[in-house]
């Protein structure tokens, strides 16, 4: 199993004391100039409703969001899932054409992030201890997360160690707990599910943020691609706390990092798991994609596409405080 040389008390104390210490003190932070590209494909002939719910980027502590433009020769809302909060954009076509065509900009400002120090209400505790769909607490969850250790860091040493990025065994990237058990391989929402899974089984309210890894040379009509990682509360210090283990597994070398802290080389764009959209007639989502949910005549449809444009960044600095977002991860 990998070692990490770290400790979550130490960890909390370090990231008080640096924020106490200069209130003023700089973060790293990027600055994207972001601009996607959203194309839904092969509507059945015939069809009488299109409805299209786009992802966009979410305003939260440490990512601020600033004009955010969409482009479509239709007419949209914007709405927000009752649970999580995420806000999309609604599109409703009708009498759609064999395919429709959304563009969409914003700047996007992102920190990076430590533990973040919150109040969490029973309802919120409840919701974030749940099993979900592929987020499973099996009673061989329950096992395991028992044999594993007492501590956040001991179950991210375990998954560490436990699992390999790897895409090559077929089932990888539905953040399934049960088959990440099984395997031992998969990508970033494979890693972080059986992470919730431990978590959860052990009393430890957790949860899912899906993305987009943001590349210092930037793309251009990069298409799809997603990224996504987690947060734990801990009780003992009244805080949210972010891990991002496939991250770790790819860099040896930035694992102690990414155990309670994120770089600024991301996006996000929703949070989650079981996600019902307003208004959606299918089934929950496994995550919100960070591109589009589609249904025709209230059937989900997968023809559903995405591509990415933003220019080469360099590294900032920011003040810290400067954004409004909700409390929370």
């Amino acid at each position: 199993m990998k070692s990490i040389p770290s400790c979550l008390a130490t960890l909390i104390l370090m990231t008080a004391v640096a924020s106490s210490s200069s209130a003023r003190a700089a973060v790293p932070s990027r600055t994207f100039d972001l601009r996607w590209h959203v194309q839904v494909d092969s509507i059945p002939r015939g069809a009488h409703e299109a409805r299209i719910w786009v992802a966009l980027p979410q305003e939260r502590p440490g990512q601020h969001v600033t004009g955010l433009e969409i482009r479509a020769p239709y007419r949209h809302s914007f709405a927000k899932d009752a649970v999580f909060g995420n806000r999309v954009a609604v599109f409703t076509v009708k009498n759609p054409p064999a395919s429709l065509a959304i563009d969409l900009s914003a700047t996007v400002r992102r920190e990076a992030v430590g533990p973040r120090r919150a109040q969490i209400t029973q309802a919120e505790r409840k919701l974030y201890l749940r099993k979900e769909a592929l987020v499973s607490l099996s009673p061989r969850i329950h096992a395991l997360a028992d044999s594993v250790g007492g501590t956040p860091h001991d179950r991210y040493e375990f998954v560490l160690g436990r699992m390999d990025y790897d895409k090559t065994v077929p089932g990888w990237g539905r953040g399934d707990s049960e088959r990440a058990c099984d395997v031992g391989k998969g990508n970033c929402t494979d890693f972080h599910s059986l992470y919730l899974s431990l978590s959860r089984a052990e009393g430890v309210p957790g949860v899912f943020e899906m993305g987009y890894s943001m590349l210092p040379e930037g793309e251009t009509d990069h298409a799809g691609g997603y990224h996504c990682w987690a947060w734990f509360y801990d009780d003992a210090s009244a805080s949210w706390v972010p891990v991002d283990i496939s991250e770790a597994d790819r860099h040896p070398e930035k694992a102690e990092f990414f155990f309670g802290h994120l770089d600024p080389d991301r996006v996000l764009f929703s949070r989650g798991r079981d996600v019902v959209l307003p208004g959606m007639k299918g089934k929950p989502l496994n995550y919100l994609p960070s591109s589009a949910y589609v249904e025709i005549d209230g059937v989900a449809h997968t023809g559903v596409t995405r591509t990415i444009t933003y220019p080469a960044t360099t590294a900032e600095d920011v003040r810290p405080g400067g954004g409004p977002g909700p409390a929370g991860p």
